[in-house]
């Protein structure tokens, strides 16, 4: 299958993890309005900084994920160097006007992202996953987020 096939089906599968799905169309996920974009922007930064237990809050995991954006980028572009995952949880718990900040900046790496992708070559483009990798990992955290409503 060549690449930009791939491409445009990873590019709907990051687009409806982002903003959900289409109405009348079906889902790969569950939830037709349990996109990234929708789930954030319903929290206020008191919601989104409730932690439990010492486990990372909603604003932590979102600031995770857009860490794991930029990097993903950066790291199909070639550039490796050591990264701290487990700081791009801090901070759990967030104003508001870093919460909005937060959601920038997870939408500004989505694009990052995409558009690292959309540049690569064809060889290259499956050699660092087509983007999968990257699909999963935003499920999981999405997931996790999803849990954690329960708790704000």
């Amino acid at each position: 299958m060549p690449k930009d096939a791939i491409f445009a089906q990873l590019a709907e599968l990051i687009r409806e993890t982002f903003e959900g799905a289409k109405p009348g169309e079906g889902t790969a996920f569950l939830d037709k309005n349990g996109g990234i974009r929708q789930t954030l922007s319903a929290l206020t930064a008191a919601q989104a900084s409730k932690s439990r237990n010492g486990h990372p809050s909603i604003a932590a995991h979102a600031r995770h994920m857009a860490f794991h954006l930029h990097v993903t980028a950066e790291w199909v572009q070639g550039i490796r160097m050591k990264r701290d995952w487990i700081g791009s949880f801090q901070p759990y718990e967030v104003t508001e006007a870093q919460w909005q900040a937060i959601q920038a900046d997870l939408e500004a790496a989505r694009q990052q992202m995409m558009t690292a992708h959309a540049a690569l070559d064809d060889a290259k483009f499956v050699e660092e996953g087509a983007g999968y990798g990257t699909l999963a990992h935003l499920a999981y955290h999405l997931g996790a987020i999803r849990q954690l409503l329960h708790e704000v």
